[in-house]
């Protein structure tokens, strides 16, 4: 499938849900079973040069174009990665650059409401002026080839969690005044942030994504609340249901990180949000292959009821690092139409007779 034909599937998916559109699916795997890379490339010689390196991004996205194999609805997508909730550093919160992730959870400055710092983005921040760099660099030298990603902002409230830190579960009770304005304040720094990131990338040409690998004609995000399994939906309703609303309207499509079990109490109110298309859901690790090795179980019967709500509320839903062997099961379980899953295999073979197997099942035209 061409880049042209991948995009027009992009495009549906985010049309209204409709029986008989068939289910989306995303394969990736090594671009042969040779066992050598065509284009291989030395690690970065420090967590700097990791997360900070322009020049080190943009020599692992060329080796990635040549390395990786993309079936069917998998686009390259590259993802302008500076760790989950990034907006935190810029507006004051400590970062510390670890292997897998950047993290922002250490020092948070807020030590109380009386003498709260501005929550306005600092544009002079390191990591404000890499991300900025990071996606220029990338969409100029992308010419088509492959779709640039806003980096994670974050959640509001997540992101409210790094300043204040935990102090803030508390502060949900005892100022929640204060929590709902400092919410609102960091929804305009949101979509200000977002807006700037957009109009860098739109003129690429090569459509919106995030770190969800699905591409749109327009500006979307994936919104989240990960803090949301630490309150009630009660709490939810009050602290995370208007912000959600807020973002998706002015964004005008989004899809949910539906991040475990702990959020499925708020499900419903969730699928009640007209702007969110499509719902994301990410079981536990609660499984293991033959050969020890654990994975998320995404055709448990939790998984399942899950899908199910999600396409009778009309949204659709995304799976990602779904294992080869499970797609079939939650297919044939949950039905296709609507479903984009994205998934991963070891070899080109594999990915190979999947692609062939689900193009005569699933995948319409």
């Amino acid at each position: 499938m061409d880049m042209s034909s991948k995009r027009a599937r992009h495009r549906r998916f985010w049309q209204p849900l409709t029986k008989g559109e068939g289910g989306y699916l995303a394969v990736s795997s090594p671009i042969d079973d040779s066992g050598m890379l065509p284009c291989p490339i030395n690690p970065p010689e420090s967590l700097e040069e990791k997360w900070l390196s322009v020049e080190y991004v943009l020599k692992k996205t060329e080796a990635d174009a040549k390395n990786i194999y993309r079936g069917l609805d998998a686009i390259h997508n590259v993802f302008v990665n500076f760790g989950p909730g990034v907006h935190a550093a810029m507006l004051g919160a400590p970062y510390i650059l670890q292997e897998a992730s950047v993290w922002f959870d250490s020092g948070p400055p807020i030590k109380s409401w009386d003498t709260m710092p501005g929550l306005t983005a600092n544009c002079e921040h390191e990591l404000y002026k890499a991300v900025e760099a990071h996606t220029r660099a990338l969409c100029a030298a992308s010419n088509g080839r492959y779709a640039v990603s806003h980096t994670d902002i974050g959640g509001q409230l997540d992101v409210l969690f790094s300043l204040r830190g935990e102090e803030l579960l508390m502060d949900l009770i005892e100022y929640p005044d204060e929590v709902l304005a400092a919410q609102e304040q960091l929804d305009r720094e949101f979509i200000s942030y977002f807006n700037t990131l957009s109009g860098i990338i739109g003129p690429a040409g090569c459509g919106y994504t995030g770190w969800i690998p699905i591409v749109s004609d327009s500006p979307w995000y994936p919104i989240q609340c990960d803090m949301s399994v630490m309150i009630s939906p009660d709490m939810f309703e009050t602290f995370v249901m208007p912000s959600l609303e807020r973002i998706s309207a002015r964004i005008g499509n989004s899809i949910y990180h539906l991040d475990g079990p702990g959020q499925i109490q708020h499900l419903d109110m969730l699928l009640s949000l007209k702007h969110v298309h499509a719902i994301q859901w990410v079981p536990l690790p609660a499984a293991k292959t033959g050969d020890g090795t654990v994975y998320r179980d995404f055709a448990d019967a939790m998984s399942l009821d899950i899908y199910r709500r999600i396409l009778k509320a009309g949204k659709k839903v995304v799976l990602l690092d779904v294992m080869p062997f499970q797609v079939s099961a939650v297919y044939d379980a949950a039905g296709c139409d609507g479903v984009f899953i994205e998934t991963p295999c070891k070899t080109r073979k594999e990915a190979d007779a999947l692609v062939a197997f689900a193009g005569g099942k699933w995948i319409k035209s």
